[in-house]
């Protein structure tokens, strides 16, 4: 009985144990439950600030999210979901440990890998930009093209090196043969200009820049160039073009890119050596062209509007002749020739002509300077030496600093910039400059190029008078007062990294005029350093962040015109201005100045104040009204504009402010007919809060933006004379059609530029009632470009019989996060859009259709193909579709669209067919079409082409995964 006994104390106590066992266990599991509840919420609230972060790049339009940041936010929505089951499990008693410890698990791995660095990429593949240059004709210039393109075509041939003396064409042959690949379609291109005094971290960033891989944050040479070479290893074939090396370049440092297959390198240079030591496989020496291809090219140069006798062939040819066949000098020489019809004038040029050329190219272009004549034009020339070796230098910055420096002339800004024009124009014409457009940015730039020999011939007159001293794109430097020669007159280190400048160095220049110190890397200039710079008239600091302080001596600069501080965001406060009473320019927007400098009110000379993006949240009463002569105004962003004070303003032509409400905006809409002159203006109303890309220059630009204000019911705002962009972002009290509350009374003649962000009351952009004809309404907006972004309650664009024009001109049409939107547009509104050039569709969860299938009231005509079964977009470029998880289709029927050149099809899941078509039956159907991006290989399969055999071009030829 007691072994039975004790055999029942003994299962009781395991039965106890295993009670209290189980207990703990519930315990650990509610206390683990607890722990893991927590954890979840931390990663979801890191995912919920990524999302918005990532949300707000997207806007920029060129990023979206990355693949892996997708995918990531994905699984922690998944992970919360999981979480969500695995609690009502608990709650009916079931305990699953298992899964609790594979949640355990699964967050470790998230918070693990959500450290990404960059969320969002590059939404559009890079476009390529043919180079401007003159087609070869030269049969000297055709055959080195043919010979350089065999070559290419070879693959065991990955670097070619082409070389000859400067001037002899070495970069335009590199040019034609970009181009060439460009047209090929075969390789990317990526044009690097080295130039002396090169930086290899700057030529990294320009790699990157192509590759789209962001280094900002790596400083280390070698892992910039592992980077780089991993990004390489990502791409299709690429030629990379080094244009005017002038020594050795390690590859190693640029991501080796020969050791990638695939890569080809084409480097231009005037040493053979340089050729060799890089160990070109090819080379190719351009060499001067003969006698009859010079003639040619001098002929072309003239311009065939220049009429020759055979007199003065006779004198022209000669002229040629001593130009030695280079083809910069023929060019330049025949530019200052151009138009000259009297056999006298050109007999005296011949004989003003230095004889001893001995294929001295300097001479040939000191002839072309000389035979200026015009002092303000040769010295507008010099002016542009100042600039780094090869730079792209901005029409309209390079003007401004004309204006600073007097050598443009005018009674307006207006006047002074036509001025700065015209002079830029000549030289371009006479080929002493080379003109262009900065393809770069969104907005496309005028720029200019001085060709690197005109650039040491012109810094070849500066050694004497006038005196220069230029160090401009140059590497790390210590600045050496022995330097600062007494009769200098122009100083740049413009782009240059100056190490520091001596304590106490107080260079004695009593003749300098001009100083540019900008985007130098200051951080602190010595207190005596201007003492001995009376005569200084232009002083540019710009774009030195770390600069703190200011000297004092700045303040006995009395005959200084233009002081520049832009973008000096370190400093805090500016000496005493009082005294310089010949100040015209005053800059300093993105400044840390917190207070207008003191004697301000004494500048009655001052034409232009830039203030903008400061601390400044006030001015002194009446300021303005002491500075009659301000032709340029932009006032910090936390002040509210003085309408009474602007309007003494009567020289005013280019204002920038904002308004603390519409009262005031209209009261100044009210004074502009005071003004004489057409006024450029970027005006906001309301809180306005601009991120660092936003563009402050004023000029070209006609813009009203309004932010987080609340617009009183049924006000209808009346946009200002000749408006070009208007930005709507974040009001409240707007009506529930768009246009009821913006009324244009003359938009630009190019269109309104339209963006509109979280307006929540707008159902329509554009809503006519039944019975209303507003075909003739002179209010009525015509867009160019209409961007909407997160309108929650937009239904769609257009409602009712509206004007045509409204949306004729229209190119841009971007949809994004509108979530009550089935169709983009009616099939009606169609045969408005036939400028149309971008469709960019994302995140609208409820759109169905882009091209609704039922006839809609969409335009004041009727056509019958809106009717028909094929729809035309021919300007269409660009064509993105993304995140959109109901849409269907594109639209009913066939869609012509030859003009695309991309097109992105990404998380549509229930789109089956592609409506693409094209009345060609050649093998390469949409022949500008260059990149389609789709986000599924099996999709991609699935999908239905109105011609199966575009489909399969697209396949063989340009099809890639996001």
């Amino acid at each position: 009985m007691e072994a039975v006994a004790g055999k029942v104390i003994e299962y009781i106590d395991e039965g106890v144990r295993f009670l209290i066992k189980k207990i703990k266990s519930c315990i650990n599991f509610g206390e683990n439950l607890e722990k893991l509840e927590r954890r979840v919420k931390q990663l979801s609230d890191k995912a919920g600030d990524m999302k918005t972060q990532v949300e707000n790049q997207e806007r920029s339009r060129r990023k979206k999210r990355k693949q892996e940041v997708e995918s990531w936010l994905n699984e922690v929505d998944q992970l919360k979901e999981e979480l969500r089951l695995l609690k009502e499990e608990a709650t009916r008693g079931k305990k699953n440990r298992g899964a609790l410890k594979k949640l355990d698990e699964t967050v470790a791995d998230l918070k693990q890998r959500g450290d990404f660095g960059e969320l969002v990429c590059d939404v559009y593949e890079r476009e390529e930009y043919p180079m401007p240059v003159q087609p070869a004709q030269e049969e000297t210039s055709k055959q080195n093209l043919e010979v350089v393109w065999t070559w290419l075509q070879d693959e065991n041939v990955s670097s070619i090196g082409i070389y000859g003396m400067g001037g002899v064409g070495k970069t335009t042959l590199a040019k034609h043969i970009h181009n060439r690949l460009i047209d090929d379609h075969r390789y990317q291109v990526c044009w690097l200009t080295v130039s002396q005094g090169f930086s290899v971290k700057g030529l990294q960033d320009e790699l990157a820049k192509f590759v789209k891989l962001d280094l900002s944050n790596e400083e280390d040479e070698h892992r910039r160039s592992a980077k780089l070479k991993g990004a390489f290893q990502k791409m299709n074939k690429m030629v990379i073009i080094l244009d005017d090396v002038w020594d050795r370049l390690s590859l190693e440092k640029l991501g080796d890119p020969l050791g990638v297959e695939g890569y080809k390198l084409i480097l231009t240079t005037r040493s053979y050596e340089v050729c060799r030591k890089m160990g070109c496989q090819k080379l190719l020496e351009v060499k001067t062209l003969n006698a009859d291809d010079a003639w040619e090219l001098f002929r072309k140069g003239l311009g065939f509007e220049t009429q020759l006798s055979p007199d003065i062939e006779r004198v022209a040819k000669s002229m040629a002749e001593r130009c030695e066949g280079l083809p910069l000098g023929l060019i330049t020489l025949a530019g200052s020739m151009r138009g000259v019809t009297d056999i006298r004038e050109w007999r005296n040029a011949l004989n003003e002509f230095p004889e001893d050329m001995e294929s001295d190219v300097f001479k040939v272009l000191k002839y072309s300077y000389d035979r200026l004549r015009d002092t303000t034009m040769q010295e507008c020339f010099l002016y542009c030496a100042l600039y780094p070796e090869d730079d792209l230098i901005l029409r309209d910055e390079i003007i401004e600093r004309f204006i600073m420096e007097g050598l443009v002339k005018g009674n307006s800004r207006e006047e002074e910039f036509n001025h700065g024009h015209t002079i830029l124009n000549k030289l371009v014409k006479l080929c002493l400059l080379e003109g262009t457009v900065d393809d770069s940015e969104d907005d496309e730039d005028e720029v200019v190029r001085m060709h690197d020999l005109l650039r040491e011939m012109a810094l070849g007159i500066t050694n004497d008078k006038p005196r220069y001293m230029v160090r401009a794109g140059k590497g790390p430097q210590l600045l050496e007062e022995q330097d600062w020669v007494s009769n200098l007159d122009r100083v740049s280190f413009y782009n240059s990294e100056i190490k520091r400048i001596p304590e106490g160095m107080a260079p004695n220049c009593p003749t300098l005029s001009t100083l540019i110190l900008c985007n130098c890397d200051l951080t602190m200039i010595p207190g005596p350093f201007f003492q001995y710079m009376n005569n200084l008239q232009v002083l540019d600091l710009s774009d030195n962040s770390k600069l703190m302080d200011l000297p004092s001596s700045i303040s006995n600069l009395e005959s200084l015109r233009a002081l520049s501080l832009r973008r000096c965001s370190g400093l805090k406060s500016v000496p005493p201005l009082g005294k310089l009473k010949n100040l015209r320019v005053l800059n300093v927007v993105e400044t840390g100045i917190e207070e207008v400098p003191q004697g301000m009110e004494n500048l009655v000379k001052l034409k232009f104040l830039d203030m903008g993006r400061t601390g400044l949240d006030e001015l002194p009463k009446e300021i303005l009204t002491k500075l009659p002569r301000l032709q340029y105004l932009f006032l910090p962003e936390c002040v509210n504009a003085p309408v009474e004070d602007l309007a003494s303003l009567e020289l005013l032509e280019e204002f920038g402010g904002r308004f603390c409400d519409l009262h005031n905006f209209d009261k100044f809409m009210s004074s502009l007919h005071n003004y004489e002159k057409d006024l450029w203006f970027t005006l906001f109303v309301g809180q306005v809060y601009l991120d660092h890309d936003f563009d402050y220059c004023i000029r070209k630009h006609r813009r009203v933006i309004v932010e987080d204000y609340t617009i009183e019911a049924a006000t209808s705002i009346f946009l200002p004379h000749g408006i070009d962009v208007l930005q709507i972002s974040k009001c409240h009290g707007l009506s529930s059609c768009f246009v009821d509350n913006f009324l244009s009374r003359t938009t630009s003649s190019r269109g309104l530029n339209c963006r509109i962000i979280g307006c929540d009351e707008i159902e329509w952009i554009v809503n006519v009632p039944s019975g209303r004809d507003t075909t003739t309404d002179p209010h009525c907006i015509h867009f160019r470009i209409l961007i909407v972004d997160r309108l929650r309650n937009l239904v769609g664009l257009c409602k009712g019989k509206i004007a045509s024009h409204t949306f004729s001109g229209l190119t841009n049409l971007t949809i994004w996060h509108c979530n009550r939107m089935e169709n983009l547009f009616p099939r009606a509104m169609l045969q408005d859009l036939k400028n149309l050039e971008m469709i960019d569709v994302r995140c609208c969860d409820v759109m169905e259709e882009i091209i609704g299938r039922e006839e809609g009231e969409g335009s004041s005509q009727s056509s019958s193909s809106s009717t028909s079964t094929t729809a035309d977009l021919p300007n269409l470029k660009h064509l993105t579709l993304s995140t959109l998880p109901e849409l269907k289709s594109i639209c009913e029927g066939k869609l012509m669209c030859d003009s695309v050149g991309y097109m992105e099809f990404y998380k549509c899941p229930k789109l089956k067919r592609l409506p693409f078509y094209t009345p060609t039956t050649n093998e390469h159907p949409f022949p500008s079409l260059r990149y389609m991006v789709v986000d599924d290989k099996n999709r991609w399969e699935r999908l239905e082409w109105e011609q199966s055999h575009v489909k399969k071009t697209f396949f063989q030829k340009l099809y890639c995964y996001l």
